[in-house]
C-alpha cells in the first residue's frame, strides 16, 4: 500500500503534440499497416488518434514505431525513410517561427526553450564544447524505439535548417542513440555528413561559425515579437494544465492507485465531481479519464518493475489487473515491450 502511494505522489499528464502521432499514423498507413493494426498498437481509436486538440500519452508514438517496424525489413532505413516523407508540421507549428530568427544559433535556442509544445518531457539542449555546438535531445520514451522518434526529429530539424533557415552548411557529424536501423550510408547521405552510432546520445554537432550564419528571412524585430508570443502561450498553457478541477482528478485517480482501485467510476466520486464535469474537464485537455488511468498505470508498473524483486504477479494485483496476463497485454501496448523486456533494458541495461 504505501509502495502505491510513493509511486502515485509522482503521476502527473505527460503528453505529446498530436502532430507528431498524426504523423506517424499517416506514415504507418502509407507504409502498409491498416488503422485497425494502429489502434490495436496503441489502445486508441482512429478518431481519438487524429484530434487536432489532443495531447495524447507520450508512448503513443513510440508504441505505434515499434508496431511499423516490426513488419519492416531489416535492410530498410526506416527513420530516414520518415524524415524524408513527414512535414515539418510535424514538429509543431511554432517552427515556422524559427525563419525570422537573425542566426542559426538564435533559430536553434528557439527550438531549445520550446519543445513542451512537442512534448511535455522531451528536453533538448545547446551543449558547447570547443569550436562546435551540439542541439541534443533525449525523451525518456527513447527506451521504447531505441530512440527511432528522436532519429525522426533531429532529421527533421536537418531539413529546417536547409529548407526554410536556408543554412546549406551540414553538420560537422551527427550522433545517433543506438545502432543504425538500414544502411548506414542511407544516413550519411540524408544528412549530408559523418554520422556516429551508438553514442548514447541522439545530436547535430554544427561548428560554431555554422551557427553564427544569418538565417535568410531573419528579421530580429518579428523574431523578438514571436518570442514573446511563445513565452506568453506556454504560461497560458501551463495555467490551463494546472486547473483546479484537472488537480482533482488526478489527486482521485492517485488516492486510487494507493489502494489499487482504477475504476472510472471511483475517480468520478473521489474527485467530487460530476460524470459530466469530469469528463468534460479531461476532454478540455484533450484526455479522457481512462487515458488518465492508463497514464498512472503505466508509469506506477515502470516504477515497480525497476524492482526486481516485485514479481510481475505481485505488480498486476496492485495495478488492478485481473491476472498476470492481462498486465501483461496491456503493459506491451503501452511501452511496446514486455514487463520482462522492460525490465532486462532498465534494471540489467540488456
Amino acid at each position: 500500500m504505501q509502495q502505491n502511494r510513493t509511486i502515485s505522489a509522482k503521476l502527473r499528464g505527460r503528453s505529446n503534440h498530436v502532430s507528431v502521432t498524426a504523423t506517424l499514423v499517416a506514415f504507418a498507413l502509407a507504409r502498409g499497416m491498416t488503422l485497425a493494426e494502429i489502434e490495436a498498437a496503441t489502445g486508441l481509436d482512429g478518431t481519438t488518434l487524429g484530434d487536432p486538440d489532443a495531447r495524447l500519452d507520450d508512448s503513443i508514438p513510440g508504441q505505434i514505431w515499434v508496431a511499423l517496424s516490426e513488419r519492416t525489413p531489416p535492410n530498410v532505413a526506416l527513420s530516414v525513410e520518415a524524415t524524408r516523407w513527414a512535414p515539418l508540421s510535424a514538429l509543431a507549428d511554432f517552427v515556422h517561427g524559427t525563419q525570422f530568427a537573425p542566426t542559426l544559433r538564435d533559430a536553434l535556442g528557439f527550438l531549445r526553450d520550446n519543445r513542451s509544445h512537442i512534448a511535455d518531457r522531451l528536453d533538448v539542449q545547446l551543449v558547447e564544447a570547443g569550436d562546435h555546438t551540439a542541439i541534443a535531445a533525449h525523451h525518456p520514451n527513447d527506451i521504447i524505439d531505441r530512440g527511432r522518434i528522436s532519429e525522426m526529429g533531429a532529421g527533421l530539424i536537418a531539413r529546417l535548417v536547409r529548407e526554410i533557415l536556408g543554412v546549406q552548411t551540414p553538420p560537422v557529424y551527427v550522433e545517433i542513440l543506438s545502432d543504425p536501423m538500414g544502411p548506414a550510408e542511407a544516413y550519411e547521405s540524408f544528412f549530408r555528413c559523418p554520422v556516429h552510432f551508438n553514442t548514447g546520445r541522439m545530436a547535430l554537432v554544427f561548428d560554431n561559425a555554422t551557427l553564427s550564419r544569418p538565417v535568410k528571412s531573419g528579421n530580429p524585430e518579428l523574431f523578438e515579437f514571436v518570442v514573446r508570443h511563445f513565452r506568453n502561450s506556454l504560461k497560458d498553457s501551463e495555467a490551463h494544465q494546472n486547473s483546479p478541477d484537472l488537480d482533482r482528478l488526478r489527486q482521485a485517480i492517485a488516492d486510487g492507485a494507493a489502494c489499487g482501485d482504477y475504476r472510472v467510476s471511483s475517480v468520478v466520486i473521489r474527485s467530487g465531481l460530476s460524470e459530466r464535469t469530469a469528463q468534460r474537464v479531461a476532454a478540455s485537455h484533450g484526455m479522457t479519464i481512462k487515458q488518465m488511468i492508463a497514464d498512472t498505470r503505466k508509469s506506477a508498473a515502470e516504477a515497480l518493475l525497476a524492482d526486481a524483486s516485485v514479481t510481475t504477479e505481485k505488480i498486476a494485483t496492485m495495478l488492478g489487473f485481473s491476472d498476470d496476463r492481462a498486465f501483461r497485454r496491456a503493459f506491451k501496448r503501452w511501452s511496446g515491450q514486455s514487463p520482462s523486456q522492460y525490465r532486462r533494458a532498465r534494471v540489467f541495461g540488456a
